[in-house]
């Protein structure tokens, strides 16, 4: 290996574990701000509101990215993004109709939103694969 090469590689692997170092501050920043809106969010509405409504909002975050991350090849297709933007406001219409009309919500009965999973796919892939 030349010096030359030796000093490239030396400077990517200085730049790749800055990049882990700044990645990690990043994660725990953003875990701090989430406790913190928890905290705050329970403390101002009670209990049962976080329940409802943080727990609409992680497990809406949690379905639709995988739902994007699953979905790679269609980034660039305009129709996708509009697909998944129909797709959230119709999930969030039915979810807030639906948490404001219950008297009772636990937040185990959002894994139910796992059903919504598979009808993303296949109006994904009846929208976009057949064009």
């Amino acid at each position: 290996m030349t010096a030359r090469g030796s000093i490239a590689s030396r400077a990517q692997r200085v730049a790749r574990l800055r990049s882990r170092v700044r990645d990690y501050v990043l994660y725990v920043l953003i875990a701090f701000a989430f406790l913190g809106i928890v905290f705050v969010v329970e403390g101002n509405w009670g209990h049962d509101a976080f329940i409802r409504w943080g727990g609409l909002a992680g497990s809406t975050s949690v379905l639709f990215g995988y739902f994007i991350s699953e979905s790679r090849v269609y980034f660039r297709e305009r129709r996708f993004w509009i697909l998944a933007t129909v797709l959230l406001v119709l999930h969030m219409a039915g979810f807030i109709v639906m948490l404001t009309h219950i008297e009772e919500w636990e937040l185990m009965w959002f894994v139910g939103m796992a059903l919504e999973y598979p009808v993303f796919v296949y109006f994904r892939c009846r929208l976009l694969d057949v064009a």
